[in-house]
């Protein structure tokens, strides 16, 4: 994906999060989240850190945090976020 293509996706995807209701927000938080390790390859932290962070949030007991996982999960296979939860479960 080149960067024009990227800037405008996340712009899309920061709208979405800002417009749905709580379980489709954060699908495209991790979502957001994947096409960003996807595009720039790295997060500030290093690796160990990035899954650190991944496990202490799904530690924290969030109702959502299986939905946040799914968008990461897409985001990092580049994935379009078409998602419709009849679809998903």
């Amino acid at each position: 994906m080149n960067q024009e293509d990227f800037i405008v996706l996340l712009r899309a995807v920061d709208q979405m999060i800002q417009i749905s209701e709580p379980r489709q927000a954060e699908y495209y938080r991790g979502y957001r989240l994947g096409i960003l390790y996807r595009q720039l390859g790295t997060l500030d932290e290093s690796m160990h850190e990035h899954f650190r962070m991944n496990e202490s949030y799904a530690a924290s007991g969030d109702q959502y945090v299986g939905t946040y996982a799914l968008g990461y999960r897409d985001g990092c296979k580049g994935v379009r976020p078409e998602y419709s939860f009849s679809d998903r479960g």
